[in-house]
């Protein structure tokens, strides 16, 4: 069963009913859920009938051994919006001894949320009340929500070294398959390209350019054209490297590159 399937699964087990239920849920693409659905039933794992939609239960070995036991980090440290919690603020609804006192009502992100270590992706390290770190994943992005009481935590070790490999695998994934890895710590943002940390990304996206195996040289566009030109001076940044065997690297970060690039880099490079 691949992670479309389980995912599916889960949210209609917690009760998402209805293809919107399914979506808000799990993140996922009409498509990816269609799909799924079509292949769970066909395993006899799931029922669509004139109600929505029932599983019909999980095989043991699909089932996350893992309980969170004590941990409540994900009440804590999570944004809740559908009940106004806000980021690292524990829950109004959770009480001490008693656990959520709304559960059997409480809303569809809680219903649906199953965190990485949770889910057996991650060591006891990783255990999200002793780390620190509420580690999820969306259809396009590893997520990393740190506690305000270590906000500095993911930068240590063994947390770094895995946000930064899988930022890399997220990276070298081809098209819509490549995924982000973004960190929440306060009221900051990161992007983790490999051991590169992008501060503060902006909405436009991202351009960069490797330097070495796991480090990058970025630029954060300001807008969409600007981050089209980036990614344009990029493709010739590499065709130079393919041609010449280098190229330099501009090296400002807040660079907005003008067409025709390769002169400028030629000159830049002591290429003739």
């Amino acid at each position: 069963m691949d992670q479309a399937m389980l995912s599916v699964v889960r949210a209609v087990e917690a009760g998402a009913t209805t293809m919107k239920g399914v979506i808000d849920a799990t993140g996922l693409s009409r498509l990816k859920i269609e799909r799924a659905l079509t292949a769970l039933e066909k395993q006899k794992l799931l029922i669509r009938d004139g109600q929505g939609f029932r599983a019909t239960g999980l095989p043991k070995a699909a089932r996350p051994a893992r309980q969170c036991g004590s941990c409540n980090a994900c009440c804590d440290i999570l944004e809740v919006t559908a009940v106004d919690k806000p980021v690292n603020q524990l829950c109004r609804h959770w009480q001490k001894g008693t656990g959520c006192t709304i559960y059997d009502r409480r809303p569809q992100m809680c219903r649906s949320f199953t965190c990485a270590w949770l889910q057996g992706h991650l060591d006891d390290d990783w255990f999200p009340d002793k780390a620190g770190l509420v580690v999820h994943f969306s259809q396009d992005a590893v997520n990393v929500t740190v506690d305000d009481d270590c906000p500095e935590r993911w930068r240590d070790e063994p947390y770094f070294s895995k946000l930064a490999e899988w930022s890399l695998n997220g990276i070298r994934r081809i098209g819509n398959r490549g995924y982000a890895t973004l960190v929440v710590s306060g009221t900051e943002r990161f992007l983790l390209l490999g051991r590169t940390v992008v501060p503060e990304p902006t909405p436009f996206g991202t351009a960069f350019v490797p330097l070495t195996a796991d480090t990058f040289r970025f630029w954060k566009a300001t807008s969409q054209e600007h981050l089209q030109r980036l990614h344009e001076r990029i493709a010739e940044i590499e065709r130079i490297r393919q041609e010449f065997g280098s190229c330099a690297i501009p090296e400002s970060e807040d660079d907005d590159p003008q067409a025709p690039y390769r002169p400028a880099l030629l000159r830049q490079s002591n290429h003739a």
